[in-house]
């Protein structure tokens, strides 16, 4: 049976507030509910390795999200298009 097709709401690290990456604020979680609410699939594509170095709470968020369905955080679109199972022509 084919896997139900699911829009996928690819945003640039470098287009998020920093805020997002501040756990504490809690607009990672506002923002990827909102986008999941309407039946799509956040994925966060860039670099956000400064990021992570400054926060074990976002180390954890991202590796828990990597292991999901639900919400991605890929280095680049040609990472995001592995997940996706897209194959190159």
């Amino acid at each position: 049976m084919p896997m139900p097709k699911q829009d996928v709401a690819a945003v640039p690290a470098t287009r998020l507030d920093e805020r997002f990456f501040s756990l504490g604020s809690r607009f990672a979680g506002e923002l990827m509910q909102k986008v999941v609410n309407y039946r799509l699939k956040p994925a966060v594509v860039g670099d956000i390795s400064a990021h992570l170095a400054a926060s074990s709470a976002l180390r954890a968020l991202v590796g828990e999200s990597n292991r999901s369905d639900h919400v991605w955080f890929v280095p680049d679109l040609d990472a995001l298009d592995a997940r996706l199972g897209v194959q190159s022509s």
